[in-house]
């Protein structure tokens, strides 16, 4: 019988193509075959007839058994409770119905189809060589046919919303884990597609393999991918040292594959000791368990230790600028007598009220009584002098209750950390949980000692299998739809490094993933556009009505995704394992708004930053520096005595890395580009500058460059620049030398003071509580109004180096009076004149812009306050600190505010 119109079951066989004819009387079925004239009698329930099914459009459908695609099928006949396909060659097979899952391939959509013909379009045309092949990635568009709508490209393509599943997954983790590393893998486990922020030494790796563990443990399939094989030769590093390297597949270009189907060595691990019995291993599973909660109340007191150690070394870096202010005020020394320890808090809180006090000339009897109340301060005489003398006093007081304070709380959680014997339970932890993976493992593999050896064409003739043995697939970017059978999808897609892979490559990925978990971090080496592919891919973007997240010389897959979807989830992973904390402490307050927790520890016998100045003259030659390599070899490897340690030299410019690579010899160095260096690490780090000028947006100047090269550094960073560097106005070399200069306490000997941080954001948080409170409600207004304004604008990237403080004195400002008249001394050296705002430059805290708010009341009809503000801007002017006066009349600040700032930066 025609097979396309019936299905003929006898007794659960399919007979269709061998039946004449068929046909159900008094309770029987009778049934002729096509090679014999007799009939066959067969009961009821051994016959079962179906006819007129539904026919799907195979072109338009993708076909899975079990989760595996299933290729080559030209009609699909839907009998209801089974499914008959029909292949090119001519043979058929049926499938029950529960077996197979039919999906509308998703480009069969307007939406969808107009995405993918971008990217398809922009694969023709942006040349790319890949694995040697000019038009590598337009043949695997021109191939791609059919997309599943469960995949993350059928999300990408239509925008559909995120999926999400909010319930509590039981996991593991045989690698370690800290807080962010936690939150990232529950993300992977929950969210469909999830970001990984991982900025340079926060163990991004580390994660990847807790979510390999993961995913492999619940029996599901991985494939983890990069740009480059680097990435992935990681993970594989990592799986070898672990004993697991097994369960994984090399793949990617035509060399890995070659090199991996040739080495299999047909033998399985000995896995007889993971064998764990069934009650021992539910048992670890509760101990797991029971002793997590405990294990992530650790880690956060461990991060805080670690937070409040960065800042008690930033106090201390601060105090010791304050020492010089205090020594060079040759103020008289005083002693302030209290039967109350007042602590840094109400230190603050008593230095904004003094000083309140000294402008409302109410320093009386009743006021000392009241600080004899509040402060305990029982010594009459204390009040006899100088309010600079006494507001001295009290914040040098201030800064040593802070360290104390904070070297108390250090100490309190270092106790706790050890009373639980943090180090010892999470190394168990972690012992444990690699035995219920390795367990699991030995389960599903069984103790067999030979191993199914494959051929290439395993990868699209019998995937199943292939996949079953290696569920975890490592590979290339633009490779991994080579790597398995078509329509295939991965469980969990890992795409590493994903601030370089570019959306056309990176949808190639998505395709085959029905969760993707995008891994990489925006403010490191990016998608590099050559001039040419950006002015034509731009072409190819106008020419669609698409969002502005999809245009190829604007966004990675990363940048892309995070554009598109504003609420997807991310996570920053912000414990940092690698550098010192001065050295990554340039990266974390310049590009990442000081949210890393630091986990390394200084060490004093070393100087962690140094700063070398090539004499005067023009020594750069184009891209090539002789003078910065002479003093490399000549003056920093000898006197800094590095001959045992690892050493890199970092140059922005290939002729420069060429020229040093000469030199080099049997030294322990290496010399390359900064693009040589993402993802390692070396003890010592050289960064070459090359340039006598550098400017805004020069490429030696790129942040990204920069952020990179810096974090390369584990014990030392060294940076060779031209003299006359920290006049490089408004860049981040610029800045990386004044933070260089200001930790290294370069600034002492300068006219000005560098801006006290520490102890004016604290005390202009008191500040603004007293003045609510205060009868001076116009100047407060006034002053309330252009703080939300300054907040608002240096909260914007543009301005991440910058930061503010209120009311610091003019004397904490002006540190040589040399240039200054009688009267101005006066003026300036009284504790009572202050800035209103002083906008300062966070990595060297040396003031940008003096913000001073006139008040329409208060200034417009007030000779003498005019003559102190023109003797306040003549003040500054001798210092070349800018100011900036803004009239509050209630528009335009914001505007006059932002133009004096971009004239100053």
């Amino acid at each position: 019988m025609d097979i396309t119109n019936h299905l003929i079951l006898i007794k659960n066989k399919d007979k269709t193509d061998q039946v004449d004819t068929c046909l159900y009387k008094n309770g029987n079925w009778h049934v002729k075959y096509s090679n014999s004239d007799k009939r066959y009698t067969y009961n009821q329930s051994n016959v079962n007839l179906y006819q007129s099914p539904i026919n799907v459009d195979s072109a338009k459908h993708i076909i899975y058994e079990n989760d595996q695609p299933i290729s080559g099928a030209i009609a699909i006949l839907d009998f209801n409770d089974y499914i008959r396909l029909i292949f090119q060659t001519g043979f058929h097979k049926i499938y029950p119905k529960s077996q197979i899952r039919i999906e509308e391939n998703c480009l069969g959509s307007n939406q969808s189809s107009d995405c993918f013909n971008y990217l398809k379009t922009l694969a023709n045309h942006i040349s790319v060589k890949l694995d040697g092949d000019d038009s590598f990635l337009g043949k695997q568009y021109n191939g791609l046919s059919s997309v599943s709508p469960r995949s993350v490209l059928s999300t990408y393509l239509e925008r559909k919303p995120l999926k999400s599943e909010k319930k509590d997954i039981p996991l593991i983790f045989p690698f370690g884990f800290n807080t962010s590393q936690k939150t990232a893998t529950e993300n992977a486990f929950r969210e469909q597609v999830s970001i990984i922020e991982g900025p340079p030494g926060t163990g991004k790796t580390q994660t990847i393999l807790n979510i390999i563990a993961n995913a492999v443990i619940n029996q599901k399939t991985v494939a983890v991918v990069s740009n480059n094989n680097s990435a992935t030769a990681n993970v594989q590093e990592k799986l070898q040292k672990y004993n697991l390297e097994f369960i994984s597949a090399f793949l990617g270009n035509k060399e890995n594959k070659a090199s991996f189907f040739s080495n299999q060595n047909g033998a399985y691990p000995d896995m007889r000791t993971w064998v764990i019995e069934e009650s021992e291993y539910q048992e670890m599973k509760q101990q797991l368990r029971n002793s997590h909660h405990k294990l992530n109340e650790m880690l956060t007191y461990k991060n805080k230790r670690a937070v409040l150690k960065q800042e008690l070394s930033e106090v201390q870096t601060e105090y010791t600028y304050f020492q010089d202010y205090s020594k060079n005020s040759k103020l008289k020394r005083l002693q302030m007598k209290s039967f109350r320890r007042l602590g840094a808090d109400k230190t603050l809180q008593l230095i904004v009220e003094y000083k309140q006090a000294v402008e409302d000339g109410t320093i009386n009897l009743k006021k000392k009584l009241g600080n004899l109340i509040r402060y305990g301060i029982y010594n009459a005489n204390f009040y006899t002098y100088s309010p600079e003398a006494i507001i001295t006093f009290l914040q040098n007081s201030y800064y040593k209750f802070k360290m104390q304070e904070l070297k108390q709380e250090i100490r309190g959680l270092e106790e706790k950390l050890q009373s639980y014997n943090f180090d010892k339970a999470m190394k168990n932890y972690s012992q444990d949980s690699m035995k219920l993976l390795k367990a699991s493992l030995a389960k599903s593999y069984g103790l067999n000692e030979s191993r199914k050896t494959f051929q290439p064409n395993a990868l699209w003739k019998d995937f199943s299998s292939f996949i079953y043995e290696y569920p975890v697939i490592l590979s290339t970017t633009h490779s991994l739809r080579n790597c398995a059978a078509n329509n295939y999808l991965f469980d969990y897609v890992l795409i590493d490094e994903s601030s370089q892979v570019d959306i056309v490559t990176g949808a190639l990925a998505l395709s085959c993933a029905k969760n993707a978990v995008i891994v990489g971090d925006v403010k490191q080496l990016p998608n590099v556009v050559p001039e040419e592919a950006r002015e034509r891919s731009t072409r190819i973007f106008q020419s669609y009505n698409l969002d502005a997240a999809y245009h190829y010389a604007e966004h990675s897959l990363l940048s892309s995704l995070a554009a598109l979807y504003k609420d997807i989830p991310k996570t920053l992973l912000k414990e940092h394992y690698r550098c010192n904390p001065k050295i990554i402490g340039f990266c974390n307050q310049k590009f990442y708004n000081n949210e890393l927790i630091v986990l390394t520890e200084e060490n004093e016998r070393q100087a962690p930053l140094l700063l070398y100045k090539t004499a005067k003259g023009n020594h750069a030659r184009g891209t090539v520096n002789q003078r910065q390599i002479d003093v490399v070899f000549n003056e920093i490897i000898p006197g800094q005595k590095l001959a045992e340690k690892s050493i890199g030299v970092i140059t922005p410019y290939r002729l420069q890395a060429d020229e040093f690579q000469k030199s080099i010899g049997l030294r322990n160095m290496e010399a390359d580009t900064v693009h040589k260096f993402q993802g390692r690490e070396k003890d010592i780090i050289i960064i070459s500058t090359v340039s006598n000028e550098v400017k805004v947006d020069d490429f030696a100047d790129d942040p990204n460059l920069i952020n990179v090269a810096v974090s390369r550094a584990v014990d030392q960073l060294v940076v060779v620049v031209a003299d006359g560097s920290e006049d490089w106005k408004g860049t981040n070399l610029g800045d990386l030398v004044k933070y260089i200069k200001y930790n290294n306490f370069d600034i002492i000997e300068s006219q000005i003071y560098s801006v006290f941080d520490l102890l004016y954001s604290s005390y202009s948080d008191k500040l603004l509580e007293v003045l609510k409170n205060s009868k001076q409600v116009s100047a407060f207004k006034s002053e309330n109004l252009i703080n939300t304004v300054i907040e608002k604008i240096l909260s914007e990237e543009s301005y991440n180096n910058l930061d503010y403080v209120l009311h610091q004195p003019l004397r904490m400002l002006i540190k040589d009076t040399e240039k200054l008249t009688g009267a101005e001394r006066k003026y300036a050296m009284n504790i009572l004149t202050h800035t209103d705002f002083v906008i300062f430059n966070r990595l060297d805290k040396q003031p940008v812009l003096v913000v001073e708010v006139d008040g329409h009341t208060y200034h417009a009809n007030n000779p003498k306050q005019l003559e102190r503000d023109r003797m306040k801007d003549s003040i500054l002017g001798k210092y070349d600190i800018p100011i900036l006066r803004l009239k509050t009349t209630g528009s335009g600040e914001e505007e006059v505010l932002r133009g004096g700032l971009k004239d100053e930066i």
